[in-house]
């Protein structure tokens, strides 16, 4: 009996090594994208042609610019396709997810990661607290929001949670980049965060 358990745990301990961190895979594709590039809030903001089953999801920004959601699109469609995760969502179905990634629905405008995740059964909504690298966040600062990558957390002397490491495109860096931004009611070095602790959402690729 215990030859029995101890084959059962060896092979539930192998399942668990051998399982994908998709994560890992988004905080590795992101950085493949050289930073800089240009930013501009217009046309698709998307750094490449997006294809599915040999049709076009959304083109390439015609001024070769990107802005956020279509930076962190491009990141999350090139890891579905590299595992497979969409060969049999239909092109609509797709169209439909990259409408809900850009806020293009009255559902999605809010989350957008979240909710173009949830629906098309890839993903989940992951509690402020248990957020880790490679999660999708969107946060809110007053009426501008921002679709980015999350990094780490800004951490304080004190131990307190200050604000967000992140990988997006943004015009204070001209497109592509590491950034940090504070929390509401936070100053570093002059620099007043913005960021609403309660409208800050975290997505997590799931399979």
């Amino acid at each position: 009996m215990k030859a029995i358990l101890a084959f059962v745990s060896f092979f539930i301990s192998l399942f668990t090594f051998c399982q994908i961190d998709y994560n890992v895979e988004i905080l590795e594709i992101a950085n493949q994208y050289p930073d800089g590039g240009g930013y501009q809030w217009s046309g698709t903001g998307c750094p490449e042609n997006i294809f599915h089953k040999n049709q076009l999801i959304i083109s390439k920004s015609a001024t070769n610019t990107t802005y956020c959601c279509g930076f962190t699109f491009a990141v999350v469609m090139k890891l579905f396709q590299k595992h497979n995760l969409i060969e049999e969502k239909t092109v609509p179905e797709i169209k439909k997810f990259q409408q809900e990634w850009y806020a293009a629905t009255p559902q999605s405008a809010e989350k957008q990661a979240v909710t173009a995740l949830t629906h098309i059964g890839l993903g989940k909504e992951v509690r402020f607290q248990e957020a880790k690298a490679g999660d999708f966040v969107q946060f809110w600062r007053g009426k501008t929001g921002h679709s980015a990558i999350f990094k780490s957390w800004i951490i304080n002397s004190n131990g307190d949670t200050i604000g967000i490491h992140y990988r997006s495109t943004q015009k204070s860096t001209n497109g592509i980049a590491d950034n940090k931004e504070y929390f509401e009611g936070i100053e570093v070095e002059g620099r007043k965060g913005e960021i609403i602790r309660k409208r800050t959402y975290f997505a997590r690729v799931t399979k």
